[in-house]
């Protein structure tokens, strides 16, 4: 009785001291990447990040997926978080999240009169990348990230964003504008890839 106890002693440790060296490099990593106090939040107490494990499709097949979610800082209306992810392929590396870049018109064409709809003709001009994200939800099941940065604490203006969980990282997927601090919540989509996916 006591050798099997032993025996699976051997089995389970070395995995569990695998697991917590992954977390420890994956706080140092982030903490190495603090070099200009933009996580003032982080920086007072260390707390632990969350970590959260998938399995997504990849080219050869399910592939494990590991990631840690760090609170950067907090204000009064919204929280900012950085990820880093971890895979068989490509190691533990930071998250960078796809942004599109948008011009929002104030006025409209003819004779300069404020649009009837604001955000109405919203465009994007390009796309960036971000290494943080504002009031992120994760689905613990799939993996997919959620946000709703708010502009005030109304919540009347604002952005949200989807992103899902691939082998490769996180695709940006939906995305939409709310800047008409009218009082209500009416957001204007400026990207909706979510059709083309399911078509694929």
């Amino acid at each position: 009785m006591r050798i099997s106890f032993l025996l699976a002693l051997t089995l389970v440790l070395p995995h569990a001291a695998a697991a917590d060296d992954l977390e420890a490099r994956a706080v140092a990593l982030f903490e190495a990447l603090q070099t200009d106090g933009q996580c003032p939040t982080y920086l007072q107490d260390r707390p632990a990040p969350t970590r959260r494990q998938f399995t997504v499709q990849g080219p050869e097949g399910d592939q494990p997926v590991t990631t840690f979610e760090f609170t950067c800082d907090a204000g009064a209306y919204n929280l900012v978080q950085t990820f880093l992810i971890h895979t068989d392929s490509d190691g533990l590396r930071p998250l960078f999240f796809a942004m599109p870049v948008t011009r929002m018109p104030e006025t409209s064409e003819s004779g300069g009169e404020p649009l009837a709809e604001p955000g109405a003709g919203t465009q994007i001009t390009g796309y960036r990348t971000a290494p943080t994200l504002i009031n992120a939800s994760v689905d613990d099941i799939t993996g997919r990230i959620v946000t709703t940065e708010k502009w005030r604490g109304l919540g009347d203006a604002g952005a949200s964003g989807t992103w899902d969980l691939t082998a490769a990282g996180y695709v940006l997927r939906r995305y939409q504008i709310d800047a008409t601090y009218d009082g209500k919540v009416d957001p204007v989509i400026v990207l909706d890839l979510r059709g083309a996916i399911a078509a694929e």
